[in-house]
């Protein structure tokens, strides 16, 4: 059965309207990836036509959209999932490096559950390169992505929690979201937790600068300085850091967007938060 999840946390049928619409989208989403990269690359519409994208990323609103959580935040969704009655997570290759024939570190990294499942296998076929899982071996493939820099996004379609599909493990140069992002804004959203830096702990090594894709981190006069209205809550940093001077704490005042946390609440092997804290 294909599930959505519902405001409450519990999961929902979801009608073969939206799995209709859902699996055209799906076929179609190399397509649109190509075309849009190319216009990206433009220097055109990154020049005096960068209006024009601006109002595509404004109108084409129900296409999916993403917020950065950390790894232990996946994890702990992963956990929920196993719990709750819809444990199928499906692994593909990345559909960025595919459509637009780029390769960067891991191919096979996106995962994609609840009703997205069906969605990929009705659109995919069995010449698709995507196969079933376990949730040991999707929280292994994230620890090893983490190790590679990837960044773990939930996507959701119509802007809304309820419709989350996909989790992708996004890369800094050929990931077209996190590109568009970089150059439009309003493609990914920070997630539910940001860093916590101790000044007196941090050496000044630079790790945090290269990790960070946000550039949160800067180096001036050899310590390290903190931006925290750039910080995504990604956690690459903490992982990196040599004198575990940061951690990931959750976020005040944030609105609920994507990451389903009243479900990890309700599934989770335990209260939703981040092991990447001390």
């Amino acid at each position: 059965m294909a599930h959505r999840i519902a405001e409450d946390g519990k999961l929902e049928d979801v009608g073969k309207l939206q799995l209709f619409i859902h699996t055209l989208f799906a076929r179609s989403e190399p397509t649109i990836l190509r075309i849009l990269d190319r216009m990206m690359e433009s220097d055109l519409f990154r020049g005096r036509g960068r209006p024009i994208l601006l109002f595509m990323r404004e109108r084409l609103d129900f296409l999916p959209r993403g917020e950065v959580v950390s790894t232990q935040r996946a994890k702990d969704f992963l956990d929920a999932l196993s719990n709750s009655g819809d444990s199928k997570i499906i692994v593909g290759p990345c559909v960025c490096q595919e459509a637009l024939g780029r390769r960067e570190g891991t191919l096979i990294k996106e995962l994609t559950v609840l009703y997205g499942t069906e969605v990929y296998e009705r659109a995919k076929g069995d010449e698709g390169g995507i196969r079933v899982i376990s949730s040991a071996e999707a929280k292994g493939l994230l620890d090893r992505l983490r190790e590679e820099g990837c960044i773990p996004t939930f996507y959701a379609c119509l802007q809304s929690t309820g419709w989350m599909v996909v989790i992708c493990n996004c890369d800094g140069k050929v990931c077209l979201p996190k590109r568009a992002h970089q150059l439009l804004g309003g493609v990914l959203s920070p997630g539910p937790d940001i860093i916590s830096l101790s000044t007196d702990g941090c050496r000044g090594c630079n790790r945090c600068v290269e990790r960070c894709s946000f550039g949160a981190n800067r180096l001036v006069n050899g310590r390290v300085v903190f931006d925290p209205d750039r910080c995504y809550g990604c956690g690459l940093c903490v992982s990196t850091c040599p004198t575990k001077a940061r951690r990931l704490v959750e976020r005040r005042g944030r609105a609920k967007l994507y990451y389903p946390i009243a479900f990890v609440a309700k599934y989770g092997s335990r209260a939703a938060g981040d092991g990447e804290r001390p």
